[in-house]
């Protein structure tokens, strides 16, 4: 049976205003199993309102609450195996049994990592070194961050480009590849059910879609994997809006999903002594570790 896929908006699947659609097809025998919507304008703008009001509460999730949704998010992934294994493996024809081991399991694993790195704290420290202020560094989420994701790895993919982003307190807009979103699909209802709606949001679409979204006035960050060609056209559109842009063209970056501010004030004075007592450090949002794992 040929599926009608659809996006995920503000934690639900929500029919595109857009009315082209692509053929997705099992390379193992050339049948079309699902039908994927070209999102247009509308629908990225429908899906970025949707992660830019999420952020407004989202970003004052402690590290801890973060946490326990990821780790849930891992335990969702691992019981739903077959499910994620079936919906790549029609689109991709990849071995059933490394699509399990390779991207499933590895996936809920990277996600206890991220879970894990979304509560260690840098040992930064406030200090004097401008007379009569002190200085201190504090970690906070960048916002909105849109994502592109490639054909390749693709549920695994997914899950390194959200973790992080997630972990740290943003919102996300992903793109999943053209040919092979079913299993990014299964992966946005899994979270759906554990985090509040909006904060993981997912389009279907072209390359015309990604270049909507790295366009848009909301996203803060915008993340893709792909070509050289693909990552200077990323880089050109983020450009154009000031935005921060990770490119993972060679499998050598890493994704910064949280923005440090330095601040300078007047140290705070204690009413007995009169002496300089430094405030410490700010925030709960600290940055992530996020290695890529061998594939």
């Amino acid at each position: 049976m040929v599926q009608t896929l659809q996006n995920f908006i503000n934690g639900e699947f929500v029919t595109p205003a857009g009315t082209g659609v692509l053929d997705i097809v099992n390379p193992t025998n050339g049948d079309v199993v699902a039908t994927s919507p070209i999102s247009v304008a509308a629908d990225v703008d429908a899906a970025m309102r949707a992660a830019q009001d999420a952020f407004k509460t989202w970003k004052h999730t402690t590290p801890g609450q973060r946490q326990l949704m990821l780790l849930k998010l891992a335990d969702a992934v691992e019981a739903n195996s077959d499910e994620l294994v079936e919906a790549q493996h029609r689109n991709t024809g990849q071995v059933r049994s490394l699509i399990a081991s390779e991207e499933v399991a590895a996936g809920a694993d990277q996600l206890r990592f991220f879970a894990g790195a979304a509560r260690i704290m840098e040992g930064k420290s406030a200090g004097e070194y401008f007379e009569g202020h002190t200085s201190y560094v504090r970690r906070e989420p960048i916002g909105v961050v849109a994502q592109v994701a490639p054909w390749n790895y693709p549920f695994l993919m997914a899950i390194w480009k959200i973790g992080p982003a997630l972990a740290a307190g943003n919102t996300v807009v992903l793109k999943p590849s053209d040919t092979t979103p079913e299993s990014t699909l299964v992966l946005a209802r899994l979270a759906g059910e554990i985090f509040p709606a909006g904060v993981l949001n997912v389009v279907l679409g072209t390359g015309e879609t990604g270049a909507l979204m790295v366009e848009h006035k909301v996203p803060g960050l915008v993340s893709i994997t792909g070509s050289v060609r693909a990552g200077i056209a990323v880089a050109s559109g983020a450009a154009k809006g000031l935005k921060r842009a990770h490119l993972e063209l060679g499998g050598k970056a890493l994704p910064s999903c949280s923005r440090t501010r330095t601040s300078r004030r007047a140290p705070r004075r204690s009413p007995s002594s009169r002496s300089s007592t430094p405030p410490g450090l700010h925030g709960d949002h600290p940055r992530p570790g996020a290695g890529r794992s061998p594939r």
